[in-house]
């Protein structure tokens, strides 16, 4: 599916993050762990939909879950971690640091949709 206009989920306004930081690596790896790893090793590989397949199904073979319903704004990525998500003119995703040149870069791009992530305290 194409989208006919690029997007930059922004870091959600109340996030804690003043720069984008790495999610630990523990054992077992949090999710939000797996999905910066997902995004870094393959930007521009996914659609959101592949991208919660290849996270939960794949990796985490959890073919239970109704990732219909789930939204990348909602991502801790994005609501905690200071991580901005770029989504191409082809609805492909990679994930962009918030202190980054190619963060602000997208900020200022008229023919950019911005999207804040969700909130991190109250429902949005």
């Amino acid at each position: 599916m194409r989208n006919s206009v690029e997007e930059l989920i922004e870091v959600a306004e109340d996030s804690p993050a003043t720069s984008s930081v790495i999610p630990s690596d523990g054992t077992p790896k949090t999710i939000a762990r797996v999905k910066y790893e997902v995004l870094t090793e393959n930007p521009y590989r996914y659609t959101e939909r592949e991208f919660f397949k290849v996270v939960h199904f794949d990796i985490r073979g959890r073919r239970d879950l109704k990732i219909e319903s789930y939204n990348i704004k909602r991502a801790a990525l994005v609501r905690q971690f200071g991580w901005g998500i770029h989504r191409s003119v082809n609805g492909t995703l990679a994930l962009i640091p918030m202190e980054s040149p190619r963060y602000k870069e997208l900020q200022g791009m008229v023919a950019v949709k911005k999207t804040k992530a969700y909130r991190t305290k109250g429902n949005r």
